[in-house]
């Protein structure tokens, strides 16, 4: 009876666990599938979602900075329109230096068209007064006497004394005349020439004058109008830009709201299956804290990147870390923590090679555990382990910039912090 004992106790046992575990496999995978498609699209969306998010800040920043443009453009404006209207001013006050200028101007044409004229009559005078000279000259050469005097009183003729003494008189005269008009003109022609280029210098002065003053204020001017339209132009602009800007924001605002809705249904979905679990009430493991195994027992439990938001080390950017990077050599073993079936067994660009272990109830909560980056997995989907069964080998696959095991624990659907459990 003894032995017979001995021997069906062991079959009794065998049979027991067999029976368990084919419950525990007729469930899971039931489930299994679609409740890892579930964590996958979650993760994704949960992505999504942080990508999102960081690009409305971006965003938000720009429009930030837009805004900051804009209300300086408009600041600006006012102090440039009076700079246009100052120099308007000087503009106007330039043209009517200009109309006072042109009638001085017109002024002196006048008083030299006058002058040149007087210029033109004297020299007429002046040209009969050296031809009168020049015969008066020519008659005493040809006589061979330098005196008109002289010239009328030797004079051969009929008339008597008398007569020759007035003839001298009168020629006397002629020619005292003859040489003082000579002369006067010559002095007229001397101040009426200094008159003509005096004249000509001051209109010279005036048109240079008036045309400074319409250079000048047309420059000052252009140059404000410069400074106006460059303003005018960078808030339109910034406008446009702006417009642009509040155009991506909001469709990246409705890119969120749908990431976020699929967020929440996967959720849903997530918390709908472990819901399930626990209303079957299958508890896979009655294992407690102090029964967790160590992932990667052989090397010394270092943590190199912890839970939550860090700068991603190949991204370069702001992400949410959904487990904690263990330091471990590659080859290595990875264990699983506790037991349980595993319930996905697959690779993705950031994760590498990964397994998924869903350990049931834990402590009243869903719980499943997530192993990444591994260079080699010697379990399938559906295989039923243990505490400390070999899952596989420490790798650097997917998004690692070196040998370690990302391990992350799914708490009801949600991340938790896994050194709450190790």
């Amino acid at each position: 009876m003894k032995k017979s004992i001995r021997l069906h106790v062991p079959v009794a046992v065998a049979w027991s666990a067999s029976i368990g575990a084919l419950c525990m496999y007729s469930f899971i995978p039931a489930n299994a599938d679609e409740r890892d498609d579930a964590v996958s699209k979650q993760d994704a969306a949960a992505q999504q979602v942080s990508n999102l998010k960081t690009e409305i800040e971006g965003i938000d920043a720009t429009l930030s900075q837009l805004f900051y443009d804009l209300e300086a453009a408009n600041a600006q404006i006012p102090a440039a329109q009076k700079a246009l209207e100052a120099t308007q001013a000087k503009r106007d006050a330039a043209n009517r230096e200009h109309e006072v200028a042109m009638g001085q101007l017109q002024v002196a044409q006048a008083k030299k068209a006058e002058i040149d004229e007087e210029v033109h009559a004297s020299s007429s005078r002046q040209e009969e007064a050296n031809k009168a000279i020049g015969h008066l000259a020519r008659s005493m050469y040809q006589d061979g006497t330098s005196s008109a005097v002289l010239l009328a009183l030797t004079k051969s003729g009929t008339e008597s004394i008398d007569d020759r003494a007035s003839a001298a008189d009168a020629m006397a005269r002629s020619q005292a005349q003859a040489l003082n008009a000579a002369m006067e003109m010559k002095a007229t022609q001397r101040s009426q020439a200094s008159r003509q280029q005096a004249i000509s210098d001051r209109v010279a002065a005036l048109e240079a004058q008036a045309q400074k003053a319409l250079d000048d204020a047309a420059a000052a001017e252009a140059e404000a109008q410069a400074g106006v339209d460059a303003l005018e132009k960078a808030k339109a602009d910034a406008q446009v830009k702006q417009a642009e800007w509040d155009s991506k924001k909001s469709e990246v605002n409705q890119q969120l709201a749908q990431a976020q809705a699929d967020y929440d249904a996967q959720t849903a979905k997530i918390q709908e299956i472990d819901a399930a679990n626990r209303a079957a009430n299958r508890i896979y493991s009655s294992a407690n804290a102090s029964g967790f195994h160590n992932p990667v027992q052989d090397s010394s439990m270092i943590i190199t990147s912890p839970f939550g938001w860090r700068m991603h080390p190949v991204l370069g950017y702001q992400k949410y870390h959904s487990g904690v990077d263990l330091a471990a050599q590659c080859g290595e073993p990875v264990y699983a923590m506790t037991s349980g079936v595993v319930l996905d067994v697959s690779s993705s660009i950031s994760a590498g090679n990964y397994v998924d272990v869903n350990h049931g109830m834990l402590g009243g909560n869903s719980v499943i555990t997530e192993y990444l980056h591994m260079q080699r997995i010697y379990v399938s989907p559906g295989q039923s382990v243990s505490a400390g069964t070999v899952l596989g080998e420490v790798g650097m696959t997917g998004y690692a910039t070196g040998c370690h095991l990302h391990f992350g624990v799914l708490q009801n659907g949600v991340n938790v912090d896994p050194m709450g459990y190790l």
